[in-house]
């Protein structure tokens, strides 16, 4: 028996990642960029050639056969061939910090902390490179999670996927960002992410979206490197929308944002001191510096929202237990 107890930070990402060129190995069709939080996973992986078949337990529920083979399935195979052991299964329990399904990354999280305590219960030596084309295949957004502070995702071109691969930018420590994040809505969201990106190349805004990013990614990673806040925010909010777009423009029409969340989007604007970013669901994510949270905790609570989550640019993943 091998095993390991490892958590992993979920993330936000402010160059949104929506849609694939191969669904299999979950590469994206454009680069994305993230800011890694300090909102946790924590998983405990046990390998054994005694366990019947894979199983997977999430804040004390046990998922059903095709909600394990769509996730942490993916992973597992690539590892069984990787350690030559086809008959190695994995017993995996998970517990989060937030909301499973509502739009705060808890499956990139999940996935991170898989491969991380994999890695370390197995031996399998795998750097961070390595160790993010791994997550990538479980859960696309997870490969960022290998990573703190801010972090590039490569889409890469290659049709193996050894060239989509994620790298940090800048560490933690390179600016006082804070992620104020209000609890709009904790339900499971109706279409789950991996769904709604098979219907985005239906959008006939897809192509502008895919330019926009290319176009503008330099610019907001240089407003990241200069600490340039009026760009950062605008770019930020910008490809939000752009994302947000789309997803709507899909066929059949699909929409993650509520009344509430666009009143979030006017008053972030207006207020010009942040910036809003929204993940697939309605939960808002203010990106601020830190003198600026509690204002930002007061706008959002005379817009009704009474429950909000902070988060500091948190670090990446870390072991906890190897047996």
């Amino acid at each position: 028996m091998r095993r390991a107890v490892a958590e992993a930070p979920s993330n936000i990402a402010i160059v949104k990642y929506w849609g694939k060129r191969d669904e299999l190995l979950n590469l994206p069709l454009n680069d994305s960029l993230s800011i890694t939080l300090d909102l946790m996973v924590k998983t405990e992986v046990v390998f054994s050639h005694d366990i019947y078949r894979d199983e997977v337990y999430i804040n004390g529920r046990r998922l059903d056969e095709g909600e394990v083979s769509s996730y942490a399935g993916r992973v597992l195979n690539f590892i069984r061939k990787k350690v030559g052991q086809e008959s190695l299964r994995a017993s995996i329990k998970s517990w989060t910090e937030f909301p499973e399904s509502a739009g705060l990354a808890s499956s990139a999280a999940g996935m991170a902390a898989l491969v991380w305590a994999s890695n370390d219960a197995l031996g399998l030596s795998m750097d961070r490179r390595e160790m993010s084309k791994l997550a990538r295949i479980g859960s696309g957004s997870g490969c960022r999670s290998i990573y703190g502070g801010f972090v590039l995702w490569r889409r890469g071109q290659r049709g193996d996927g050894e060239d989509s691969y994620c790298e940090q930018l800048f560490p933690p420590s390179h600016w006082d960002l804070v992620d104020v994040i209000g609890m709009i809505s904790e339900a499971k969201k109706k279409v789950p992410s991996r769904e709604g990106m098979k219907r985005v190349k239906s959008a006939p805004t897809l192509r502008a979206r895919l330019e926009f990013v290319e176009n503008t990614l330099p610019q907001l990673i240089g407003s990241i490197e200069k600490k340039i806040e009026g760009l950062f925010y605008e770019l930020i909010m910008k490809h939000s929308n752009s994302m947000h777009a789309v997803i709507m423009d899909s066929w059949p029409p699909l929409h993650y944002l509520n009344d509430i969340s666009f009143s979030v989007m006017e008053t972030i604007y207006e207020y010009g001191k942040a910036g809003y970013t929204f993940d697939a669901g309605p939960n808002p994510h203010i990106i601020t510096r830190e003198g600026n949270v509690g204002e930002v905790e007061e706008l959002l609570k005379g817009l009704g929202i009474e429950k909000v989550r902070l988060s500091r640019v948190g670090e990446g993943p870390r072991t906890i237990e190897v047996d």
